[in-house]
């Protein structure tokens, strides 16, 4: 008899979800055609602690608009981390600034002060720092250094929603935050984003660029475009369900830390591998938990995916660096970037990620775990 696939991800979805999203299908049109998008505005400005909530179609547009509200384009070098999600880099290069890859800390995967500078030139405007799967880095230095040298912060939280450094949320320390509802993350709607800010006139030129470039309070026209604008809105109807995802949220962040201590207990006589970790001051929300192996192994995260897949458990890659693929080759200007960012290209290369979703108990923790064993203890 063939054993259950265990998949890499799972939701959560309660009889609150079915609920609310049952009535934005049923009601949501018309004179309550944002009636849920409103709500979760509302409420998720209250969660994080900032005044201005855009809700937008992904998270990557998110990232899109604040560099278009920052005025970020040609000629801008903007900094961000070799090791993250592409999405995190790619709007650099779609607004014609330059993206620069900095290297990350070897506990928290995120970028650190130190390799700011290291990469700071005088082209340098932004950096987009990522608070990595669930995980935050040491703000308080970071904000220092980019404070020196007026340096503009866009926080990518798309995987950190509830973390929090020296007690305060990821999403509070950019000048823009942003935060992913994509059906994989602790909280999700299918597909969503949003752009988050205490600034109104960031917040104004993120709106605007979102619709198409239409605002009905400039001229009083609704079809006229005053700018090149994109279609980027959310539905009333992911709102809804992303609402419902919000209002369970401790429930949720709860369930992955349980998580994080089953495979902690189950994976503690396993050899030459460690759990992610986290620094003292920062709580996070183990959204995914990885594990980096010692290169003596001799496995790399291919290999370890390949054969677990052979015992029908869904195992993720760690992220590649981003400087490693194609479309960013062109602005490596001839460097050895492994060599520039050896941390990210080895805790890519020996790192995976193990399931996550919702929908994993303790005995699919303790199968896991036990095949893990096998295939390093032989």
């Amino acid at each position: 008899m063939k054993m259950k696939r265990i998949t890499s991800a799972g939701t959560s979805i309660t009889q609150s979800e079915i609920d609310l999203v049952s009535d934005a299908i049923k009601y949501g049109w018309q004179d309550r055609m944002s009636w849920y998008i409103d709500q979760f505005v509302n409420e998720f400005s209250d969660y994080i602690g900032v005044k201005y909530v855009l809700p937008v179609a992904h998270c990557t547009d998110a990232i899109h608009l604040a560099m278009l509200a920052m005025d970020i384009g040609p000629g801008d070098e903007v900094i961000v981390p070799d090791l993250t999600w592409v999405a995190s880099a790619s709007p650099i290069i779609y607004v014609g600034a330059t993206p620069v890859f900095a290297d990350v800390d070897p506990v928290s995967f995120c970028l650190t002060a130190s390799s700011i500078k290291k990469v700071i030139t005088p082209k340098t405007k932004a950096v987009v720092v990522v608070d990595l799967l669930g995980n935050m880095p040491e703000w308080d230095e970071i904000l220092e250094v980019c404070d020196q040298r007026k340096i503009r912060i866009i926080e990518d939280a798309a995987e950190s929603i509830g973390a929090m450094y020296n007690g305060e949320k990821a999403g509070t320390f950019g000048e823009v935050s942003l935060f992913s509802f994509n059906a994989t993350k602790l909280i999700q709607s299918g597909q969503g984003g949003a752009l988050c800010t205490n600034d109104p006139e960031l917040f104004k030129k993120a709106k605007l660029h979102s619709h198409h470039g239409i605002d009905k309070s400039v001229n009083g026209r609704y079809y006229w475009s005053s700018v090149l604008g994109y279609n980027y809105n959310w539905t009333n109807i992911q709102a809804a369900l992303a609402l419902a995802q919000l209002r369970r949220i401790q429930e949720l962040i709860d369930y992955k830390i349980w998580l994080y201590e089953a495979y902690k207990n189950n994976l503690t006589e396993i050899p030459d591998i460690s759990l992610s970790g986290k620094k003292e001051n920062v709580f996070c929300t183990r959204w995914i938990n990885s594990v980096t192996l010692a290169p003596s192994l001799n496995l790399d995260k291919e290999m370890l995916v390949e054969i677990f897949s052979g015992y029908e458990i869904d195992i993720r890659p760690m992220f590649y660096p981003v400087s490693s693929m194609p479309p960013f080759k062109p602005y490596l200007h001839g460097k050895d970037i492994e060599i520039e960012n050896p941390v990210s290209y080895f805790i890519s290369n020996y790192s995976i990620c193990l399931p996550n979703g919702y929908n994993l108990g303790i005995q699919d923790v303790k199968r896991i775990c036990s095949k893990f064993k096998e295939i390093i203890v032989k």
